[in-house]
């Protein structure tokens, strides 16, 4: 039955030595590699290798030890040497009086490379943001580059405001001369940044307002909302001053 599982399963025998595996399916021999003849009674560490995390190794060796049940991820290597996350499941079992443990395994590096692009498109956003920087005591600027979204929109709002917490800043300029959109304006967002930095005692201003920008702008403008808006940062500084 075992055999016909989707499920990668193994079986080994803490009885002997180094707790040997006394069954694997073919399953296991899909997803890893090895063959039966390579896989029988080896110890389940052969699937490990550098980039294998010793604290859930030791924490996978202190649930066999104690004979309890455990579920972990981690990261195995196949026979051809490339790697693959694997969620392991291991339940001690008594058979006839005898223990044994049984171990299945999935492979989730789909789950986790998903992950990892989500992480990759925090970053970029946040390299997509350029650093604010500090142009008087207080003073600051951002430029804003590529497409607006309103995750970076909200995280632009979050990094002003602390920004402004941290800085005391009164002032606080977003050019938005590399910014792009395709069909909506982002007046709505900048309103709504705006509106925060208001609440903490900084004032907004926009500058990069080019004439196609500007015609963008007044034609999704409320009669009761206005942003203090430049053709250029020099514009917005003398302004201030």
């Amino acid at each position: 039955m075992l055999d016909g599982s989707r499920v990668a399963t193994l079986v080994t025998d803490p009885s002997q030595a180094d707790n040997p595996i006394i069954y694997a399916n073919r399953t296991f021999e899909t997803m890893t590699g090895y063959p039966l003849n390579e896989t029988l009674g080896q110890n389940c560490r052969f699937l490990q290798g550098t980039d294998t995390d010793p604290h859930a190794i030791k924490k996978l060796r202190d649930a066999i030890h104690n004979q309890e049940a455990i579920i972990l991820t981690l990261k195995n290597y196949r026979k051809d040497g490339s790697l693959f996350w694997n969620r392991l499941s291991v339940t001690p079992v008594q058979i006839e009086g005898h223990s044994f443990f049984i171990g299945t395994q999935t492979n989730v590096s789909v789950e986790y490379r998903q992950r990892d692009e989500l992480t990759n498109k925090d970053s970029e956003i946040e390299q997509l943001m350029l650093p604010i920087m500090t142009i008087q005591d207080n003073l600051a600027a951002v430029s804003l580059i590529g497409e607006m979204s309103p995750q970076r929109f909200n995280l632009l709002t979050q990094k002003l405001s602390e920004f402004v917490q941290k800085n005391g800043m009164d002032h606080i300029i977003i050019d938005i001369t590399g910014l792009y959109w395709n069909h909506e304006s982002p007046l709505t967002s900048l309103l709504a940044v705006q509106d925060v930095l208001r609440l903490m005692g900084a004032q907004l201003y926009i500058t990069g307002i080019s004439p196609k920008v500007a015609q963008s702008l007044i034609g999704s403008r409320a009669s009761d909302e206005h942003l203090q808006t430049f053709s250029s940062i020099q514009q917005a500084i003398a302004q201030i001053h």
